[in-house]
């Protein structure tokens, strides 16, 4: 049987790398990494490697995971070879590979972004993706400002990026607002289903705001641990989006747990913009849902009776909107781009209010 890229050249990805290219180290200048923890082993993980022990099992993996993890740069390059060994295959059967494995290119600008390239992994037949991948990607040319998006389910063994030897190479642009915007919350905050890293919620936000961005989803095991919460309290950031409702394993648990993870928060920081946040995939048990919005609501309106000005909530029932509800995910729960879209149009006019755009 012929494969699809016999039958249509426009599925062909480019394995070539011209051989000239020199290949350099992202985690060296004048690259610089952003959503993840500056580990003194050069780890490409998304927490501080002496904090794992502390977090769950399944925390202590997908730390591993890169969602909303980038590296910046500056070049005049009309081409960008990328190089990079997965830590495992990524065979999620609803979750494109260009999610879970692959990157995604943008040029920033003071102006907004615009995407130059999706970084398309190979695939093994029936075997998820091939450990060891290479991409060629042409650029426009010119002194650009680029933001590279890594795996939202996968991590790094090896990452090198390739570039014409007369190229210039500089730091990349700084965000507007360098304080990040900090994530926490479930698989869904990570990314899950995007078909493109750069789909995702958190993602669309930060490139819409001009902010620097630390997701800390975390696929399943974003349960509201203490040790979480003090993590995230010591973090410098401009805002938290609070959104794990959604991994509680019930509601006793969530109604354990989300105040006293504000809580923590708060005390460390009185003066930090709060956004707690309901599941959105509320249709598929709007009895049990409504419930669990309510701990939240709960939370937020005590937050408010004690004089607190700076927390917010959004209303996960919301998020799909009023129309094409059943359009919006790839199963059920899971967001797909048009989820992911229609959650970021919610988020937003708040975080601009908390921002102050």
């Amino acid at each position: 049987m012929k494969r699809i890229e016999d039958l249509d050249p426009n599925f062909k990805l480019v394995e070539t790398i011209p051989a000239h290219y020199v290949f350099l180290d992202p985690r060296e200048a004048p690259f610089s990494l952003w959503g993840l923890c500056p580990n003194a082993e050069g780890s490409y993980c998304r927490l501080p490697l002496e904090l794992l022990p502390q977090c769950s099992e399944g925390v202590q993996e997908l730390a591993w995971h890169l969602a909303g993890a980038c590296v910046r740069f500056t070049t005049d390059a009309d081409g960008l070879a990328v190089v990079w060994a997965l830590r495992g295959r990524g065979n999620m059967p609803h979750f494109a590979a260009t999610g879970q494995s692959g990157m995604e290119l943008f040029e920033e600008t003071d102006g907004g972004t615009r995407q130059i390239k999706t970084i398309i992994p190979q695939m093994e037949d029936g075997c998820g993706c091939r450990t060891n991948q290479s991409f060629y990607a042409p650029l426009p040319g010119g002194l650009r400002h680029y933001a590279l998006y890594l795996p939202l389910y996968n991590g790094l063994k090896e990452f090198l990026l390739g570039f014409p030897p007369e190229a210039k190479i500089e730091a990349g642009r700084t965000p507007r607002f360098e304080k990040p915007l900090v994530f926490y919350g479930s698989s869904i905050t990570q990314g899950g289903c995007a078909s493109k890293v750069g789909s995702m919620y958190s993602t669309v936000l930060c490139r819409r705001l001009d902010a620097a961005q630390i997701n800390l989803g975390f696929s399943g095991n974003a349960k509201g641990e203490e040790t979480m919460a003090r993590y995230i309290a010591s973090l410098p950031m401009s805002a938290f989006i609070m959104d794990y409702d959604h991994n509680a394993p019930n509601l006793q648990h969530l109604a354990g747990t989300h105040e006293r993870f504000f809580r923590i928060i708060r005390d460390a920081q009185p003066e930090l913009p709060i956004v707690m946040a309901s599941l959105p995939d509320f249709d598929r048990d709007p009895a049990g849902n409504g419930a669990r919005r309510n701990v939240v609501v709960k939370a937020y309106e005590r937050a408010l009776e004690a004089g607190d000005r700076n927390v917010y909530f959004v209303d996960g029932q919301s998020f799909f909107g009023n129309t094409d509800r059943d359009m919006c995910t790839v199963d059920g729960c899971h967001p797909n781009d048009l989820g992911f879209l229609r959650m970021a149009d919610r988020f937003e006019p708040v975080l601009r209010q908390i921002l102050h755009i």
